[in-house]
């Protein structure tokens, strides 16, 4: 009894760290402000669970839905994958274009899949990226067509993406 429960314990942790997020983490400050879309401060006020196919355009997800129909399993899987919708009031913009007071903010719901876990109620100091994180489940081959819908951002547990930091606010500050 006691050898089965230290050989599934050493199974767990040789196979569990096989589906952790894997990403070489965050450069600095400046490096990621050079390199994301959009950074803002802000207090989450909602968040959602919603289907990968409400995070692009309707026209786009009919093409994807048509090229995927061959394959099954990656037409269930682009289906049925939930992501994390999360709006933000916008307390201080230090990157981007003008955007509403509030914005919406995609991550991926899975750790494995780099998800990052915001709470309502909080304050984050987000660097988000206008692009998809998960569009490479549905895309073919070298492909880099863009599925985007305008004015959406995604952010995952490899960005700078952090509770409100006073010290990186500041120095962020700096960078406009």
């Amino acid at each position: 009894m006691r050898l089965k429960f230290i050989l599934t314990i050493i199974i767990l942790g040789l196979f569990g760290q096989g589906y952790a997020c894997k990403c070489g983490g965050p450069g600095t400050v400046k490096e990621s402000f050079k390199s994301t879309d959009l950074i803002v401060y802000g207090k989450v006020i909602s968040i959602d669970t919603v289907v990968l196919p409400e995070t692009i355009k309707k026209g786009d997800v009919v093409r994807v839905k048509e090229s995927l129909k061959s394959d099954k399993q990656k037409l269930e899987y682009f289906e049925m994958t939930f992501v994390l919708k999360t709006e933000f009031e916008i307390i201080e913009k230090y990157k981007g274009n003008s955007h509403p007071k509030t914005i919406v903010i995609y991550t991926p719901m899975l750790s494995a899949t780099c998800g990052y876990r915001f709470k309502k109620g909080e304050e984050y100091i987000v660097y988000a990226s206008t692009k998809n994180f998960l569009a490479f489940m549905f895309q073919k081959g070298n492909e880099t067509k863009r599925f985007e819908k305008n004015n959406t951002f995604w952010t995952t547990h490899c960005t700078r993406t952090t509770e409100y930091a006073k010290l990186e606010a500041d120095e962020l500050r700096l960078l406009k």
